[in-house]
């Protein structure tokens, strides 16, 4: 049976790391853990300009961006002679409309930008966008973009819970030192957590580094032969079975992490 009780307020959930440390698959399996754990509506906001796969592995796919709206509103302004203030007025609205359903979450995409150049615009209308839809949801589940550029510019300055994801390498741990370091500057964030990624073998010393760090792990989630089934086939993540092992590590993780919250 799902919990239906809800957060006094929004709760916003970034999902950060080194490229390639799985990142977006965790994202998937949160999602999935969390729409069938709770009664919760939930907002998906795929952020990677890079590698926007999130939509793909959630099998939710909008039919307009974030970085389209935004060229659509230049076009207008240029093209068009439309006013300024007139077509900002609408951005909101556009915003709403570029949101895709379904029964357990909704989807919204930054996009890729269409031509050469800084992801900086898009970067800075995605933070308004999260503080004027978040109010909206119960639970706010970002997939950022790999490294430290959206943390450094402030687009998700007001997060609750940082999930930094960490593959088993020294490397990865040293990302995660970095990203911690830049969003105690530039984040309000309550909590922070490293799960650890694709566990197998002796991880004690990747253990032993983060604990000198200080770095708090909350979950390792073993590495899943059904996952790298469904990239063989290219089918959607979201499909997983519920008592892979990828998603047991998960359902625990938010389990545990919800319960250190206050739920009314």
């Amino acid at each position: 049976m799902k919990n239906t009780n809800h957060f006094d307020k929004p709760l916003t959930i970034s999902v950060v790391g080194k490229g390639g440390s799985g990142k977006t698959v965790i994202t998937t399996l949160l999602a999935k853990s969390i729409s069938k754990l709770y009664n919760f509506k939930m907002l998906l906001i795929d952020a990677d300009p890079t590698h926007p796969h999130l939509s793909h592995m959630v099998n939710l796919v909008p039919e307009k961006s974030l970085e389209k709206l935004r060229t659509d509103v230049i076009d207008e302004i240029l093209t068009k002679a439309k006013d300024f203030e007139k077509v900002a007025e609408n951005i909101d609205l556009e915003v709403y409309n570029a949101i895709t359903e379904s029964k357990d979450f909704s989807l919204f995409s930054i996009g890729q930008p269409e031509g050469p150049g800084c992801f900086c615009p898009s970067n800075t209308l995605l933070r308004k966008v999260i503080g004027s839809i978040s109010k909206d949801f119960d639970i706010v589940l970002i997939d950022c973009e790999a490294g430290l550029e959206q943390i450094n510019r402030m687009v998700i300055e007001t997060v609750d819970i940082l999930l930094i994801v960490s593959d088993i390498s020294i490397r990865s741990i040293d990302t995660a030192e970095a990203i911690r370091k830049s969003a105690k500057k530039f984040t309000k964030y309550k909590e922070l957590g490293v799960v650890l990624n694709r566990v197998k073998g002796n991880t004690n010393q990747i253990k032993k580094k983060l604990k000198d760090l200080n770095l708090p792990l909350w979950i390792e989630v073993p590495e899943d032969e059904i996952i790298s089934e469904l990239d063989l086939k290219g089918k959607p993540i979201i499909t997983i079975t519920e008592k892979s092992k990828s998603m047991t590590a998960i359902n625990k993780l938010i389990k545990n992490t919800f319960d250190k919250i206050r739920i009314t």
